[in-house]
C-alpha cells in the first residue's frame, strides 16, 4: 500500500456515493464481456472491432473505447489489453440532454493493462459463456462525472437490470478471481467541474464472480461475487471554512470476517488556540480529536453497499478528545434547541445501527480561559471506557426501542473516580435525557487547578468523600438531586489586579465565604443533606451546560451559598 495522499475536499451525498461501487463493478464487468469478443474470431483486427462495436452498441454510442495493443493466446486462453480508455462522447451527451435523457452519471475509466487467464475457449465459442479464471486490472482511474439528471440519479439500479447490461447477448460470466489493484476514484460535478471526493490506492479482490440471472439475485453475493475484500489509503479533507482538516487511515474491508476497520480517524485545526478564537466573531470550542483502531465488526455487507451500516459492535481504542474555548470572545446568539447529542445523530445523511459501541482508553480535556483571570483552567477525564447501546437513527429500530444507553467511567483530574449512565430518548419531541453518576472521595486542594481560574477561589483546606447526582432533563431544564459528602472545607476568594500577573485574596469576601459555608456534610449528629436542584436551560448552550449547572445548583445549597 503506498503512502497516505491528501485527495479529498470533500465527502459526497448519500445520492452521489450510490454510483461509486456498483459503476465501477459494472464496467469492469463489461470490459469483460467486450474484451472477451475475441473467442468468436481469429484475428486481432476483428477483436479490436467487436470491442468497441460492442461499448457503442451497449451504450447506443454514448461510450466509445480505444487501446493501444491486444496480446492473445487462444490454445492458453489469455488475453491482455494495454491502455483502455472508456470515455463518454460529448456530442451524444449534448443531444440526450436536451431531449431531456442525460444520464445521471457520466464516468471516464482509463485501465493501464487489462488481462485475463485461464478462459475457457470452447464455452465462449459454443455456448455463449465466458468463464476464466483470473482478472487482472492494474492502476485504473475511474472519473465519475454527476450530472444529477435523470430520473433515478437518486435511486439504486436494480439488480436485475444490472446483470442484463453486464451480459448482453451472453449467458454467463464467470471469474474465479477478479484482482483490482491501485485504482484512483475521482469524483467530480459535471457542472462545476468541482471535485467532490476521490480514493487513492484502492485494491479490490472479487472471488468466484458469476453474472447471470440467479446470481443477480442472489442474497449470499456481493457485486456479483461470493467474496469480497476491499482496502484503499487513507482519505483526508477540509472543512467548508477551512479551519479543521479531517483524515483517516486505511480502510478495509471484508465479506469473509464481516469486519470494516479504519486505521484512525483525525479532526485536526489548523490553527493554534489563540489563532483560532481570533478568527472567529463569536466564541467557538475548538476540536481537536484523534480516534484509533476503529473496527466494525458482524456487518451486514448488502446494507454497506447500499450505503447503509447495520453492524453489531464497533469499538475504538485508543481514543483523545481535546476541546478548547476563550470565554472573552462575545457569545453568538443561536438558539441551540434540538441540537443535543441524541437529537442531531437524526441528522446524520446515512442510516445506521450498531448494537454496542465500546470506546476504551480514552481520554477527554476540557480547557476554559477565564475573562477576567485570563488563565486556563482544565477538566481531564483519564481511562475512559464506556458503552453505547442501541446506537441509531434508523426511525424503524427507534419505533421499538427509543432508549439509547451510555456507560461511562473515567478517572476525574486522574484522581478519583467518576462514573455515569445517561438515557437519551430519541426522537422524543422534547430531548428527554436521564443522567446519575457519582464521584469518589478527593482531597478538596486537588480542584484548584479548576477553581482558580474559573472560579476564581482556592480550596485552603477540606476532603471530598463523594458526590451522587441523578436528573432528569429536556430541551428546557433540569431537575434532580445531588448529594456531595464533604469535611473541613475553606476556600479564598481570588481576584486580579489591574497589571497583576497573579491572583490576590480577597480578604474580605473570603472571610464571609468561610462565615457562611457549612464546613461539613453531614454535620456531626446531623443527617445527610441532599439537595433538591431545578437549573432552567440557557438555549444557548449545550447539556453538558445544563447537567453541570444543575449540579452545581446542588453543591451551593449543600454547601450553604444562596447565590
Amino acid at each position: 500500500m503506498s503512502p497516505t495522499k491528501q485527495n479529498v475536499r470533500k465527502v459526497p451525498t448519500r445520492s452521489r456515493r450510490r454510483y461509486v461501487g456498483l459503476t465501477i463493478f459494472i464496467v469492469f464487468l463489461a470490459a469483460i464481456g467486450g474484451g472477451l469478443w475475441y473467442w468468436n474470431s481469429n484475428k486481432k483486427t476483428i477483436i479490436k472491432s467487436k470491442i468497441e462495436n460492442a461499448i457503442t452498441k451497449k451504450s447506443k454510442g454514448f461510450y466509445q473505447i480505444k487501446y493501444d495493443s491486444l496480446e492473445l493466446d487462444e490454445v492458453a486462453g489469455y488475453l491482455s489489453i494495454s491502455n483502455m480508455h472508456l470515455r463518454y462522447d460529448s456530442n451524444m451527451y449534448a443531444i440526450a440532454q436536451n431531449m431531456g435523457k442525460a444520464p445521471p452519471v457520466i464516468l471516464d475509466i482509463f485501465i493501464p493493462k487489462l488481462s485475463v487467464a485461464g478462459v475457457q475457449t470452447p464455452r465462449a465459442l459454443i455456448e455463449d459463456e465466458i468463464v476464466g479464471r483470473t482478472l487482472i486490472i492494474k492502476d485504473p482511474v475511474i472519473d465519475i462525472s454527476y450530472t444529477y439528471s435523470g430520473n433515478d440519479a437518486k435511486k439504486n439500479v436494480p439488480t436485475r437490470e444490472v446483470y442484463k447490461q453486464i451480459l448482453g447477448n451472453l449467458d454467463l460470466i464467470q471469474i474465479d478471481t477478479v484482482l483490482i489493484t491501485g485504482a484512483k476514484i475521482k469524483t467530480s460535478s459535471h457542472k462545476t467541474k468541482k471535485s467532490l471526493f476521490q480514493l487513492q490506492d484502492v485494491d479490490i479482490t472479487l472471488v468466484n464472480v458469476k453474472v447471470d440471472s440467479a446470481a443477480g439475485v442472489d442474497p449470499s453475493r456481493y457485486l456479483f461475487a461470493k467474496e469480497l475484500t476491499a482496502s484503499c489509503a487513507g482519505i483526508g479533507w477540509a472543512s467548508a471554512n477551512k479551519l479543521y482538516n479531517y483524515r483517516t487511515g486505511t480502510i478495509a474491508m471484508s465479506s469473509v470476517t464481516r469486519e470494516l476497520t479504519v486505521k484512525s480517524f483525525t479532526i485536526h485545526p489548523n490553527l493554534a488556540e489563540d489563532a483560532f478564537v481570533n478568527s472567529l466573531p463569536t466564541q467557538d470550542d475548538r476540536f481537536d480529536f484523534t480516534l484509533g483502531n476503529i473496527r466494525l465488526s458482524r456487518i451486514d455487507v448488502a446494507k454497506l453497499l447500499e450505503e447503509e451500516v447495520v453492524a453489531e459492535t464497533m469499538v475504538v481504542s485508543p481514543a483523545t478528545f481535546k476541546i478548547y474555548r476563550d470565554l472573552a470572545i462575545p457569545r453568538d446568539k443561536v438558539n441551540r434547541v434540538g441540537k443535543y447529542p441524541h437529537q442531531v445523530i437524526d441528522e446524520i445523511p446515512i442510516p445506521f445501527r450498531v448494537d454496542k459501541l465500546i470506546l476504551s482508553n480514552g481520554f477527554v480535556e476540557y480547557k476554559e480561559r477565564n475573562q477576567i483571570t485570563r488563565q486556563s483552567g482544565k477538566v481531564q477525564f483519564y481511562n475512559i471506557y464506556a458503552t453505547l447501546t442501541n446506537f441509531t437513527n434508523d426511525k424503524k429500530v427507534i419505533a421499538s426501542n427509543n432508549l439509547m444507553t451510555a456507560e461511562v467511567s473515567s478517572k476525574f483530574l486522574n484522581k478519583t473516580a467518576l462514573k455515569t449512565t445517561w438515557q437519551f430518548y430519541l426522537l422524543h419531541p422534547k430531548g428527554r435525557f436521564n443522567v446519575k453518576g457519582s464521584l469518589g472521595p478527593i482531597t478538596a486542594g486537588d480542584l484548584n487547578p479548576l477553581t482558580e481560574p474559573m472560579g476564581p477561589a482556592k480550596i485552603k483546606e477540606g476532603r471530598i468523600n463523594g458526590l451522587e447526582f441523578n436528573m432528569e432533563g429536556n430541551d428546557y431544564a433540569a431537575d434532580g438531586t445531588v448529594e456531595l459528602l464533604y469535611e473541613g472545607l475553606k476556600v479564598s476568594m481570588l481576584e486580579k489586579d489591574k497589571g497583576a500577573t497573579e491572583t490576590d485574596k480577597k480578604f474580605l469576601m473570603s472571610l464571609l465565604a468561610n462565615i457562611v459555608i457549612k464546613n461539613d456534610n453531614p454535620k456531626k449528629n446531623e443527617e445527610v443533606r441532599v439537595a433538591q436542584a431545578h437549573f432552567d436551560r440557557d438555549t444557548n448552550r449545550s447539556i453538558f451546560h445544563l447537567v453541570w449547572k444543575t449540579i452545581f445548583q446542588g453543591i451551593r445549597e449543600t454547601v450553604g451559598i444562596k447565590k
